[in-house]
């Protein structure tokens, strides 16, 4: 039987409007009067997490930043940091690269520099805690993560990030346009193997939803692994099921028939 259920928000959970199913509150008050944990697993700061999830967060477990920052009952269970060395030679290499936008995420605030109209839209949209500034290198706050933006999507500076970092950090794609630099052995996966231990929650107890690399452990993590139909290539080679796409809200879909939600 099924007590975990993790999804991802950008790309699964979410349809490309950043929209919610009409029925997903329907389907969420069904697992809490059943006993089933929902949690979001998001490359998302905390705060954007909550924020989506409003009317509910009470009844949500949050893994953020990518598996580094984890909040269950309303409190926060695990906090993953990089080290000032690791920071300051990311935000080198990054400073380094030419057209490369470079977000600093603390625990409870992520900082930005903000360089131009579409910046600031960004921000307004994903980071709901933010600080504008002018100097990565000054701050007190650690990072649980450094996101990278790069227009073009993919390129040869990422290469490059993964090439130099990869050995002394975890290095992983968020969507198309994003790199993230987060601590080594962090991920949505460890965190989720920390939740089922807690909880005492076994993998053929927990049902995942992916869509994207930065969900690869978390969907190895549970035996109902579901790739989205508009997943990476990877990630439905790595899936045991398929759901269909995020637009179509196959998150909800599948639910919806897995225990029998009318």
């Amino acid at each position: 039987m099924v007590k975990l259920i993790a999804v991802d928000m950008d790309g699964t959970f979410l349809n490309d409007n950043k929209q919610k199913s009409p029925e997903y509150g329907k389907v969420i008050d069904f697992l809490r009067r059943n006993n089933i944990y929902f949690c979001v697993a998001s490359g998302r700061q905390l705060a954007s997490l909550k924020k989506e999830m409003h009317d509910y967060q009470d009844h949500v477990i949050f893994v953020a930043e990518n598996g580094t920052v984890v909040e269950m009952d309303e409190e926060i269970i695990m906090v993953e940091e990089l080290s000032r060395d690791i920071t300051h030679s990311v935000i080198d290499k990054v400073n380094g690269m030419n057209n490369k936008k470079l977000v600093y995420c603390a625990k409870d605030c992520s900082y930005i520099d903000l360089k131009d109209e579409q910046d600031k839209k960004n921000a307004e949209q994903y980071l709901p805690s933010y600080k504008i500034v002018d100097n990565f290198y000054n701050l007190d706050d650690l990072p649980v993560k450094i996101s990278i933006y790069s227009k073009t999507g993919y390129d040869s500076d990422f290469d490059n990030i993964v090439n130099t970092f990869g050995d002394i950090a975890t290095v992983c794609t968020s969507g198309f346009e994003w790199l993230d630099v987060i601590p080594k052995r962090s991920s949505k996966g460890n965190a989720i193997k920390k939740i089922q231990k807690i909880l005492g929650i076994s993998k053929k107890e927990t049902m995942a939803f992916g869509d994207q690399m930065n969900d690869f452990e978390m969907l190895s993590e549970a035996y109902y692994s579901y790739a989205m139909d508009n997943a990476v290539e990877k990630i439905k080679q790595i899936s045991r099921f398929s759901a269909p796409s995020n637009n179509e809200f196959g998150v909800i879909q599948i639910l919806k028939k897995h225990f029998n939600i009318d």
